[in-house]
């Protein structure tokens, strides 16, 4: 039981400082440029409803918020950047960026 518990604390933690070391922080739609489409849903919304959907492609390890020329944008954390998982993800979703980011297999670390 404490073993589950400390890889699901180090998979947060992993996550947690992917999304930092790929620029993310949190943003409203108000920082999109005028005249930019968009979707009336906030970033965060767009990305929890298509996060299940990326997730499931192999390959990818996670989502994010970050910036992409000084805009909000979605990552999809990639252990490899491969055909098929450019394939299946578009580059706008409901006008926001979409960029894939190759970062590596996550993995917890084994208990000391």
């Amino acid at each position: 039981m404490c073993r589950r518990i400390a890889i699901v604390l180090l998979s947060i933690g992993a996550i947690t400082a992917a999304g930092i070391l790929t620029g993310c922080f949190h943003t409203d739609p108000s920082n999109l440029a005028k005249g930019e489409a968009m979707s009336g849903k906030t970033i965060e919304q767009v990305q929890e409803e298509h996060t299940d959907e990326w997730m499931a492609i192999p390959g990818v390890e996670g989502t994010a918020i970050g910036l992409f020329e000084g805009k909000p944008c979605i990552k999809i954390l990639t252990s490899s950047r491969t055909d098929q998982i450019q394939a299946k993800i578009p580059s706008k979703v409901e006008g926001y960026s979409v960029i894939i980011e190759e970062t590596g297999a996550f993995r917890a670390l084994g208990q000391q």
